[in-house]
């Protein structure tokens, strides 16, 4: 432990207070935390926890090199983190949560369904609830409405007909999902920047809580994997749900078992539609801010699409997911003393990446506070971890390719149709699982002149 604390306390960082260290400011904003952390003193920065003695910090980094060595060397870079333990408490063995040759086995298995082939087979059914937004009433012309609802609406009913044909799309379940992601993001983060994690068996009143959420989790999935079960009616295709079902490790042959079909279609409910949605919620507003830029990429909307690195509309969402990254941070442990950055880092230390960091990296982002989806038009010389929304490494996000097509599909149908101006200069966030907006996002829509 000495020779821990004499390693880490040359790397540079905030001395906080000789108590508690950075412990406070880091639940308080982590996110105005790590950029002040950043300003001062650079790519690689120390953050105390608790008193010396303890010897509890979390190292940041930010340079996209050193991005890429927590994320890829998995040799080294762990991710039994407190939160990944939190994470598996709520939701059980999904390919968020487990590790090893069972993630692996579920990687092969699932990785079929979600390539980009397969994913444009499901672009009818996105479209199809993009027009349904616009016919919906959900819009009225010349009011504010809050977009976080309506996004979250879309992402859900989307869901509810490709990964479980249409159970989702009944009124109190979506109601019932988009009150309950806030609270999942809240007693996650609470248990997570606990200094000492209390075990769920003991009743106080955070355990208590956690675990109510679990149960209303649980209760959901059951019901509508229920409900499901009780539908008899054949499909001309086969929906996520029965793909899941069917499918087996390509080299094994092993299915999943009953319990992983559940839980990896509760993490694909939970995660898949609040990441969209976010998205979605978050290019709209920077649009409505920004109404040149936002003329130019009505101008595209009304085009084909092309591919990715010349459709301006996908540049459009890839730009705010730079700004607005919904996993703003992601955790790892050492299993064994490394180097970082150029300094030694001890074995079982808590190494943390941040995208909204580095995506603000002024080295590799040119205007960084500006919004410009022209960053991601054409060939660029950036480093691979200067951008990572979806994470890196073999565990980047399984579900891309299917949350950028549902997030493209739905703006580009309302840029053809509507005018966006957004009602609020500043977009609070809150920093739970998720990035997400704080409270109501309000926009108004106009009919678009030809």
């Amino acid at each position: 432990m000495n020779r821990a604390r004499e390693i880490l306390n040359v790397i540079p960082g905030p001395p906080g207070s000789p108590v508690l260290g950075l412990a406070l400011e880091l639940r308080r904003d982590m996110l105005k935390t790590l950029d002040e952390g950043f300003g001062r003193y650079g790519d690689l920065v120390s953050y105390r926890l608790g008193p010396p003695a303890l010897g509890k910090q979390i190292i940041a980094a930010h340079h996209p090199e050193a991005v890429r060595r927590v994320l890829t060397d998995r040799a080294v870079f762990g991710r039994r983190t407190k939160s990944i333990e939190v994470l598996s408490e709520l939701f059980g063995q999904n390919l968020v949560t487990t590790d090893g040759e069972v993630w692996l086995r579920q990687r092969r298995t699932l990785q079929p369904l979600f390539t980009a082939r397969h994913v444009v087979e499901y672009a009818k059914i996105m479209q199809a609830e993009a027009d349904r937004l616009v016919r919906s009433g959900t819009i009225a012309e010349g009011e504010a409405i809050d977009l976080v609802p309506a996004t979250e609406n879309y992402a859900l009913r989307v869901l509810g007909r490709t990964i479980m044909r249409d159970e989702l799309v009944m009124a109190d379940v979506i109601e019932a999902f988009n009150s309950l992601v806030p609270l999942i993001g809240q007693v996650a983060r609470k248990r997570s920047l606990k200094l000492w994690k209390m075990p769920l068996r003991v009743p106080t009143r955070d355990t208590r809580q956690f675990m109510a959420v679990r149960a209303e989790i649980y209760r959901l999935i059951g019901q509508v994997l229920a409900r499901r079960k009780e539908q008899q009616v054949p499909q001309a295709e086969p929906d996520l749900l029965d793909r899941l079902r069917r499918a087996g490790d390509p080299e094994t042959g092993t299915p999943l078992t009953s319990a992983e079909v559940a839980d990896q279609a509760l993490i694909m409910l939970v995660a898949g539609h609040t990441t969209t949605s976010n998205a979605l919620t978050f290019a709209l507003y920077l649009l409505g801010r920004n109404p040149e830029i936002q003329k130019t990429v009505a101008e595209a909307a009304r085009g084909e699409s092309g591919p990715p690195d010349q459709d301006l509309v996908t540049a459009a969402i890839h730009e705010a997911m730079r700004l607005y990254p919904s996993a703003y941070v992601i955790g790892r442990r050492t299993t064994g003393e490394t180097e970082l950055g150029g300094h030694l880092i001890p074995a079982n230390t808590n190494v943390l990446v941040s995208p909204w960091v580095t995506h603000r990296h002024p080295r590799f982002w040119e205007r960084p506070a500006e919004y410009d989806p022209t960053r991601f038009i054409g060939a660029k010389d950036r480093p691979r971890y200067a951008y990572l929304p979806f994470g890196g490494g073999p565990r980047d996000c399984i579900g891309q390719h299917f949350a950028m097509l549902e997030a493209s599909i739905l703006l580009r149908t309302l840029l053809r149709v509507y005018t966006i101006t957004s009602m609020d200069a500043d977009l609070p966030v809150s920093q739970l699982v998720s990035l997400r907006p704080t409270g109501a996002v309000r926009v108004r829509f106009d009919q678009r002149k030809a």
